[in-house]
């Protein structure tokens, strides 16, 4: 079942067209993961799905919800599309466990009990629940990604954005965020990735798409043979470059 439909969706900025009429699907419970070279739109693509960034046209619907800014507007989208950023986002100045409750007390208006009972089965699935009290002064950044994705999760999304999470990680710190994402697959999370993880993205997609300059180039439902054997000369040239 579709559960998420881009028709047609343009971005422009001035005279930049950086997205240029894309036509996307996300499956319940699929893994899509977009790859390209920087530059391309494939962050683009994530801000303006959940409104961070406005169309200039197209369509993006979500099965029994609607179009966006228009059936739902932009702020209830975030509830039903999270999304974790390269750069965590979260509070200096709050502790842990009030960064991951301000949505859900602020926006959502849950209880307090409730909405903490949920953010401590979270830490613990992310594997800090013992940082509940900590301020991300005292977190590595690997820590701090895990909180962000324990953060958005805790809305209840529907659906999740992942936008180059591990991009400000040092290597070591990468593998700690990247199981996190892959026990977020397991379980049937419906979810779009960037990334230039190119041995992560073959481990965890259900389907890829390829972009180059404002346009997805290559699709493929088989990760192994997309990365074995690429149907375009752009997207061996682009897998030719990475290191996996």
């Amino acid at each position: 079942m579709k559960m998420l439909s881009i028709e047609k969706l343009v971005k422009k900025y001035g005279d930049n067209t950086v997205l240029k009429g894309i036509d996307v699907q996300l499956k319940k419970g699929e893994v899509l993961v977009v790859l390209g070279p920087s530059g391309c739109g494939k962050s683009t693509l994530l801000r303006c799905i959940n409104g961070l960034e406005i169309k200039q046209g197209g369509h993006i619907r979500m099965e029994g919800v609607g179009e966006f800014g228009q059936d739902i507007s932009w702020e209830k989208v975030c509830e039903k599309v999270g999304m974790v950023f390269q750069n965590y986002e979260l509070f200096a100045h709050m502790t842990v466990i009030d960064n991951i409750l301000l949505g859900p007390l602020k926006v959502q208006k849950r209880k307090r009990a409730e909405a903490e009972a949920q953010a401590d089965l979270l830490l613990k699935q992310v594997g800090l629940l013992e940082k509940k009290y900590a301020y991300p002064r005292e977190l590595s950044g690997g820590q701090k990604q895990r909180i962000a994705i324990a953060r958005a999760l805790c809305m209840n999304p529907e659906i999740m954005l992942f936008d180059e999470i591990t991009a400000a990680l040092d290597p070591e710190m990468v593998r700690e965020v990247l199981d996190v994402v892959l026990n977020l697959a397991k379980n049937g999370m419906s979810m779009i990735i960037v990334t230039h993880e190119m041995g992560f993205a073959r481990k965890v997609a259900d389907r890829i798409i390829f972009m180059d300059k404002g346009h997805i180039i290559e699709e493929s439902t088989d990760p192994n043979q997309f990365f074995t054997q690429p149907q375009t000369e752009r997207a061996r040239a682009f897998l030719n470059k990475m290191d996996y």
